[in-house]
């Protein structure tokens, strides 16, 4: 594993690194890592793939870790992003960039020994298992689509057209009712519309008379439905954040 340490408190990154090192000596995982003062350092030697995980202090002089994301998810959309903070203030914003996890700076050791194990823990399972999905018939070839990497299906005549996280777009012959029913085995889809149905770990927030999607992706959606449909997204995310903190106090 290669593992980026950004916050510019030496004392922070110190205890990490070692928190991080001694799981990797216990698991007998190869681990290399490098420490950054500032997202500014960080993102000047920042290429995409170059980490498996990247633990992000969000209060920072100069930038902050919320900031120097939104820049890496231009470029990167894969990153494993954890946060690290001293409030939960920010839990939004992390889930606005897609952050893996968000952890909490405790003083006590143990506390946060416990939660940055459960990360890497969880990132290795991540690495090492097949994500549930669905299987279409595009172009006469089955392709598998993760749920996780499925941004929205839309009806399109007699075609669902899939668009994914790269912005890639895809057209298989099926009703939006079928589609609806694949889909709503995971619980991050929401329809938003007659012909639409959306991720909401791509939300960004709702405006009126439209849903805006990471990237700036913007889908209709009816006056009346918007706050609605606003609350669900709400509860989803509060779901997600209340899962994590009963198992270990961060937000995936």
């Amino acid at each position: 594993m290669n593992i980026a340490l950004i916050d510019d408190m030496p004392q922070e990154l110190s205890r990490l690194s070692e928190i991080i090192r001694e799981y990797a000596q216990e698991q007998h995982i190869s681990v290399e890592i490098q420490t950054f003062h500032s997202a500014e350092d960080f993102l000047a030697d920042y290429h995409p793939l170059s980490y498996t995980m990247i633990f992000m202090d969000i209060y920072m002089e100069g930038m902050t870790g919320v900031e120097a994301v939104k820049q890496i998810r231009e470029v990167d959309k894969d990153a494993l992003i954890v946060f690290l903070t001293t409030s939960r203030d920010h839990t939004f914003d992390a889930f606005k960039v897609h952050a893996f996890q968000y952890i909490l700076k405790v003083p006590e050791n143990d506390i946060l020994k416990n939660e940055v194990r459960q990360a890497l823990s969880d990132a290795i399972s991540l690495h090492n298992t097949f994500e549930a999905g669905i299987t279409l018939s595009i172009d006469g070839e089955a392709k598998n689509f993760p749920f996780s990497g499925i941004i929205c299906a839309q009806t399109e005549k007699n075609y669902i057209r899939i668009t994914d996280r790269q912005q890639n777009s895809y057209r298989t012959r099926m009703t939006f009712s079928a589609i609806c029913q694949l889909l709503s085995k995971d619980s991050r889809f929401l329809q938003i519309n007659r012909g639409i149905i959306i991720n909401m770990d791509y939300i960004d927030t709702f405006e009126k008379e439209s849903c805006v999607l990471h990237g700036g992706y913007t889908l209709p959606v009816s006056v009346r439905d918007q706050k609605r449909l606003d609350q669900i997204r709400r509860n989803y995310v509060f779901s997600k954040l209340q899962n994590r903190t009963q198992n270990g106090g961060y937000l995936s």
